[in-house]
């Protein structure tokens, strides 16, 4: 796609959200819904999409049950990024700790990062509680063995998102994870909206499942649950000169189904050693 096209695409996706429409998945209007197909078709939406999707993977942990069966035990979703100065994973909090439980109850228990081995206990630089945030310490190996992309900031943190910004962000959830033996599918599942509230402590991200489209098959989805999605990226579009482009700007920490309701942490949280700043309120 041409830089030509492909800022009018950013301008008209723009231009749909400050409209109040609600998402790619978010959306009623006919000739929106024929948009959206038409940047799916001409690449544009799969290039949003994968860009989200190559910053993250699954974290996940298998091994052998008290009953003698090799199962999977749970998943999350960690996403790598490079400061500037520092490789780091991050992950919600209770995603890390749900494995270090289980680790303990079963010693045989096994995490990867995607594709990859890993003792994330080894390798952590920071948690807390509070903000639901653990993060850890990688390096370019251990991120491309993971078959991921870390996200490289320009300048971090990133800026604040506001009501009204498109943005994107995914996950791996559980309930599309196909379990083989040793190993797993677990698909990948992303929206683009605009948050309803956006504070110093979190952005709080709605999904509309009775206004909603995804190209080229309206209003069909897979999957309506987010657990899962907890360490996912969030990113906002940005469409303005110099350069347009996707900024992370979250991370995922909880799912509220009752709500359809996902909440993040913004960047500012996180420093660029990776430690955790509970303070910048």
């Amino acid at each position: 796609m041409s830089q030509e096209k492909l800022l009018d695409s950013l301008n008209r996706l723009s231009r749909m959200f400050r409209q109040g429409v609600a998402g790619v998945i978010l959306l009623m209007n006919s000739n929106t819904r024929t948009l959206l197909d038409q940047m799916e078709r001409t690449g544009y939406l799969p290039a949003l999409r994968s860009v989200v999707n190559s910053t993250c993977v699954p974290f996940w942990w298998h091994g052998v049950d008290a009953n003698g069966k090799y199962r999977i035990h749970h998943n999350g979703t960690i996403c790598f990024l490079q400061t500037g100065k520092r490789l780091i994973g991050v992950t919600a909090r209770h995603v890390f700790d749900r494995y270090r439980t289980a680790k303990v109850a079963q010693s045989n228990i096994r995490c990867q990062f995607g594709g990859t081995a890993i003792e994330p206990e080894v390798r952590l630089i920071a948690e807390s509680t509070f903000l639901d945030l653990a993060t850890f310490d990688v390096s370019e190996i251990i991120v491309a063995a993971a078959g991921a992309s870390a996200y490289e900031s320009i300048t971090w943190p990133t800026h604040e998102a506001s009501v009204g910004e498109v943005i994107l962000f995914g996950g791996y959830p559980g309930t599309l994870r196909v379990e083989y033996e040793g190993t797993a599918d677990i698909p990948f599942q992303w929206f683009a909206g605009t948050p309803i509230s956006v504070t110093r402590e979190n952005l709080k991200l709605h999904i509309d499942w009775g206004n909603f489209h995804q190209p080229f098959r309206g209003q069909s989805i897979d999957n309506v649950d987010m657990g899962g999605f907890s360490g996912g990226p969030v990113f906002r579009l940005v469409p303005a000169p110099p350069v347009e482009r996707l900024e992370l700007i979250g991370f995922i920490y909880e799912w509220e189904p009752a709500l359809s309701l996902l909440l993040a942490r913004p960047s500012h949280y996180i420093a660029e050693d990776g430690q955790l700043d509970e303070h910048t309120l």
